[in-house]
């Protein structure tokens, strides 16, 4: 099967009127055109809108995270001063360690020694 191809018409436009053929002609707007342009505008438009709202909401994460992050570092390093507390205290000996125990038993037992007085301040100045 071939194919038949037509040569392009040379004849010149008939017809007596000269209104056509002489000034400009009019153009008719396809409207499919202007649907197509509307929705890809909207879409672009949709599409910009969502990531914004995305990047906005990725960062508020992120610093939420970020915030979390620091104060778990702080945890961490409260809890590696009390380590190495804990190691110094158990590396005591002798008179090192009878010392350290008075010193807990007066300040967080409220123990006291033989004859001492404790004497607390009322009027609250230092």
């Amino acid at each position: 099967m071939a194919l038949k191809l037509k040569k392009p018409s040379t004849k010149k436009a008939q017809g007596t009127d000269a209104s056509k053929q002489a000034g400009p002609q009019e153009v008719k707007p396809v409207k499919k055109r202007k649907w197509r342009y509307l929705l890809l505008y909207l879409a672009a438009i949709g599409f910009a809108f969502y990531a914004v709202i995305t990047i906005i909401n990725q960062n508020v994460r992120i610093a939420e995270k970020r915030a979390e992050l620091s104060e778990l570092q702080q945890q961490i390093n409260v809890v590696e001063i009390q380590s190495k507390y804990i190691e110094k205290v158990q590396s005591y000996q002798g008179k090192e360690l009878s010392d350290y125990m008075e010193k807990i038993a007066k300040e967080e037992l409220g123990y006291v020694g033989e004859g001492e007085r404790i004497f607390i301040n009322v009027a609250g100045d230092q």
